[in-house]
């Protein structure tokens, strides 16, 4: 997964994915269950990602691999992107 500010992707670094390990432990020992693994049609969240962007930045859309990958060796990964704003929405 990445998180992208326009044509800028930020991915999830080592440490990152650990405090998203940890997050998600914290909302299960309250009660919130998340998918079990990745996220399938009809699967339903809460599903947590950390990611490290300069402050000043607003993420405009997510894009999810259909796999652990985001590219192989033959190019990226197929997946879906999630608009997060409309375009020239503030």
């Amino acid at each position: 997964m990445t998180l992208n500010v326009d044509d800028t992707a930020y991915s999830q670094s080592q440490t990152d994915a650990a405090y998203d390990g940890e997050y998600a432990d914290y909302w299960s020992d309250q009660g919130e269950s998340g998918p079990s693994y990745g996220l399938n049609p009809g699967s339903k969240g809460p599903a947590h990602a950390i990611f490290q962007i300069p402050e000043a930045d607003e993420p405009t859309t997510l894009w999810f691999a259909s796999s652990d990958w985001l590219e192989d060796p033959t190019g990226p990964e197929p997946g879906y992107l999630v608009q997060l704003r409309t375009p020239g929405q503030s």
